[in-house]
């Protein structure tokens, strides 16, 4: 049964991007605390926090989570689709924001998503490796925690196959699927994949993915792409003509009922206590220890979210992880979550960037934006 397209050549890109851990340019001497509270109980800070014996500069926002009249929302670089980074500032004045922070990790070689990244119910990139994650919906819940997701196929004969991943820059061998929302179109991200064309639950077609990035598969409006990679499953599984059952379900499962997610990662502080484990989120011990400029969100004990960038401690670098869940209690978090940091991280307020100077933040893939109703 045919589909009606056809595979075609690939638009390559390149991008030159900054190191990760670069040295933030916050300047010491100049550095002058903040303390603006705007109405409705917006409340803007830049200040040192003391850790240690070190003082770091802080720049963060706070907010009442059940303010109506403040709304959040993942916001990435192109709208239409999931490939692209861009400097925070060009993506704040984009989606129209107020302010943003960078969220979540991606790969800077393809500008693609490494993490959960939801929007009004839908699934732009699916969570990877049980990392840390934050949900919320308008009526000022929140949630903070480590987050899988579950999706399988069943065929009419009875079998179950796992997928490992929806709409994701990250490569492991297994199945993976893809929708709409990752773009009008999907890019082989390994050589010689199989793509099985899925509309109306029933399999359409089979193609050869062929190398890596030369061909684009157009993505079916009413349906999805399922890609098999390292020969997980085999395409005779997968018959032209055979009808498919998907289901979805989140672990932890009150997750699902959330319409945004960001996810990143490591969690830092759940209840007050610090819980960071870098190493059950897949994250190597150098990663934890590495002093760098650090992004990240949380809620506090009075129902309070907090969106802070941290930077370079006088006469040094930026936090190390276990510091960073330090200075999350500092601030009055009691769940906090670690975000994308190094030359990523950026915090975008009122049209520019307000924490370092533009020339030294790395383009980003995506970010939290806060929006005034």
């Amino acid at each position: 049964m045919g589909v009606g397209f056809s595979p075609r050549p690939a638009v390559a890109t390149v991008e030159s991007t900054l190191a990760p851990f670069q040295l933030a340019q916050v300047d010491h001497e100049t550095f002058e605390p903040e303390d603006t509270r705007w109405q409705p109980g917006i409340r803007w800070q830049k200040r040192y926090v003391v850790l240690g014996g070190d003082r770091f500069p802080v720049f963060s926002l706070e907010f009442a989570a059940n303010n109506r009249r403040v709304a959040l929302r993942p916001i990435w670089s192109d709208p239409h689709r999931m490939e692209g980074t861009s400097p925070l500032s060009e993506m704040g004045r984009r989606w129209e924001a107020f302010a943003a922070i960078n969220a979540g990790f991606f790969n800077r070689n393809n500008r693609l998503p490494l993490g959960a990244l939801r929007r009004d119910g839908r699934w732009f990139s699916g969570p990877i490796l049980h990392r840390g994650a934050i949900a919320w919906n308008d009526q000022g819940q929140f949630r903070i925690g480590r987050l899988s997701l579950q999706e399988t196929i069943t065929t009419t004969t009875g079998q179950r196959l796992f997928i490992s991943h929806l709409n994701s820059g990250y490569v492991q061998a297994g199945m993976a699927r893809y929708t709409p929302d990752w773009g009008v179109s999907y890019r082989p991200l390994t050589n010689n994949e199989i793509i099985i064309y899925v509309e109306g639950d029933q399999v359409q077609e089979h193609y050869a993915g062929g190398i890596a990035g030369e061909l684009e598969f157009p993505l079916p409006a009413n349906g999805y792409l399922l890609v098999i990679r390292a020969g997980s499953v085999s395409r005779e599984q997968l018959p032209v003509g055979m009808r498919l059952t998907l289901t979805t379900s989140t672990t932890p499962a009150d997750f699902a009922n959330f319409p945004h997610i960001i996810g990143a990662g490591p969690l830092l502080l759940d209840g007050g206590r610090v819980v960071l484990n870098a190493e059950a989120e897949k994250f190597s011990a150098a990663f934890a220890q590495q002093a760098a400029s650090r992004t990240l969100i949380g809620t506090t004990a009075n129902g309070n979210v907090i969106l802070a960038v941290v930077h370079n401690r006088v006469e040094g670098r930026g936090p190390s992880l276990p510091e960073l869940a330090g200075l999350a209690q500092r601030l009055g978090m009691t769940h906090a979550l670690n975000l994308d940091g190094g030359s990523s991280s950026s915090f975008y307020l009122g049209g520019q960037l307000v924490d370092r100077p533009p020339a030294g933040a790395a383009r980003v893939h995506n970010a939290i934006g806060v929006y005034l109703p």
